[in-house]
């Protein structure tokens, strides 16, 4: 490309993607396993010639067990009966049957499964990279985060074959049934009569892809599922900033072609009273519910640049918790 006749592409693209519906309808965090984990690493490579790094992570999780399909229900599932002796089934946590029926109301199952990689293939340049890697199966709330990790990489080729190619990619797969208020949330008042939280079930993911042949990028991805309560929301980020060998010499350029993208679809529920009328009953019967689906939501964007790219930046998240 001639010096006197530089030619530039910026692009910038930005999106934050906020999924909560109101009322509690959203997804519930998993309480985190007696017995917790923590995988940390941290690479630093400076390398003239090739250079390869793979990064891998499946984690599954559920509040009962993994190997019980389909989800278990929240509450106890008894009848009702019309003012025509007609049954109508349904689900109830109330309290005062469970202690009539002296058995315990099952607080219902939430299930996440998160998933991680990346590749990274440098040949015939220069290569820096620095990565560091955490993921803690711990409870976590405010700013905390059960997958953290973050990239530097800035490659410039020796040659005109010089190449670098970069694939990064983060799902979370967040699914359960209507769960019982008391086991999910500590604030009575993000509670609705049902004293159910209702079912949901959303997959989001996000990632980039770079192939250059000479520039620097820095991309961060995390993702937090695993909490006490609702407290704290389940959420999901990822960011991807790249350029030039220095974000502050506009002067420079990356050379070559990077996208990013987030794909997301989320179904909500809601609980619907299906308690009869019957005039004979008891004053202090409980009232019933059964789940229903009443949003389905599909959502997806991409960005993408090619040529003599002097910034390209996009940031992307996904938050999901208990309206009140």
């Amino acid at each position: 490309m001639n010096g006197d006749r530089f030619y530039f592409l910026w692009i910038i693209g930005v999106i934050f993607t906020l999924a909560i519906t109101i009322p509690v309808c959203a997804d519930v965090p998993v309480n985190s396993t007696r017995e917790t984990t923590g995988i940390s690493s941290m690479t630093a490579i400076d390398c003239m010639g090739t250079v390869t790094q793979s990064n891998s992570l499946s984690w599954e999780e559920s509040s009962t067990s993994i190997h019980d399909p389909p989800l278990t229900p929240g509450g106890i599932y008894t009848v009702w009966f019309d003012q025509f002796g007609n049954p109508v089934y349904g689900w109830t946590a109330d309290p005062a049957l469970a202690a009539l029926l002296e058995e315990p109301v099952f607080p219902g199952e939430v299930r996440c499964t998160a998933g991680y990689s990346s590749t990274v293939l440098a040949a015939q340049g220069t290569t820096h990279l620095t990565r560091g890697v955490d993921a803690d199966t711990g409870n976590k709330a405010g700013n905390e985060n059960n997958i953290d990790i973050t990239t530097y990489l800035a490659f410039l080729g020796d040659n005109p074959f010089g190449r670098v190619t970069s694939d990064e990619d983060l799902i979370l797969d967040a699914a359960g049934t209507h769960t019982t208020a008391e086991s999910s949330t500590l604030s009575p008042f993000r509670v609705d009569d049902s004293l159910f939280i209702p079912p949901f079930c959303n997959v989001v993911q996000m990632g980039s892809s770079i192939d250059i042949a000479r520039g620097s990028i820095s991309t961060s991805a995390d993702a937090r599922f695993v909490s006490e309560s609702d407290e704290s929301p389940v959420s999901m980020g990822y960011s991807i900033v790249a350029g030039g060998d220095s974000f502050q010499n506009r002067s420079a350029y990356a050379a070559g072609s990077m996208s990013a993208y987030i794909r997301a679809h989320l179904q909500e529920g809601r609980m619907v009273d299906i308690t009869p009328f019957n005039p004979d009953a008891l004053p202090d019967t409980p009232r019933g519910f059964v789940p229903i689906q009443s949003a389905d939501v599909t959502y997806s964007e991409s960005t993408s640049a090619m040529g003599a790219i002097a910034v390209f930046m996009k940031e992307m998240r996904y938050l999901s918790g208990i309206g009140g």
